[in-house]
């Protein structure tokens, strides 16, 4: 179940667990199984509430979840990154991203070729270039929170018409 789990807090006390992540931050809340009066009036009332947590907070877009500047960051750009392969000693700055489909595009800029800043510079340029091809739909796989996701209006219906050169004249 979506976000809910069943823990035993104690010998022979248990409880569901709410844990949702959203933006950066993290909504938990336990529900009792003796407070609430059973395990099953527990878990409505963690279901309740975990429906309320995602009615009223945003997801991550894929663009923006490709934005975030990771802690390992040393460029200052996301995706951009130094490398330093054997055949270019001076090394290059590539851009990369990692596409819904699990395959990468990768871009590189040997410093030899354009200079330290040069290369920089360009391998910035081609990750904006990447990221415009990122759909900004919400990233979210489960569909309970692509169905929050839908209501809150992050979700866009996919487009059914025919593209111009398959249409018949």
């Amino acid at each position: 179940m979506y976000a809910i789990s069943r823990i035993q807090a104690k010998p022979s006390v248990w409880c569901w667990a709410v844990a949702i992540r959203r933006r950066g931050k993290t909504y938990y809340k336990s529900f009792y199984d003796l407070r609430c009066g059973g395990s099953k009036k527990a878990l409505a009332a963690a279901i309740a509430w975990r429906d309320r947590v995602l009615a009223r907070t945003r997801t991550l877009a894929k663009r923006e979840f490709h934005q975030l500047v990771r802690s390992s960051n040393t460029s200052g750009v996301p995706g951009v990154h130094f490398i330093r392969p054997y055949n270019q000693p001076q090394g290059s700055w590539q851009a990369r991203l990692k596409r819904p489909d699990g395959k990468q595009i990768t871009r590189t800029f040997a410093v030899c070729k354009y200079g330290e800043r040069g290369a920089f510079e360009r391998a910035v340029q081609a990750r904006a270039e990447f990221l415009a091809l990122v759909d900004d739909q919400p990233y979210v796989y489960h569909p309970t929170a692509k169905k929050f996701a839908a209501r809150a209006g992050m979700i866009t219906p996919p487009d059914t018409t025919p593209p111009a050169h398959s249409r018949q004249r």
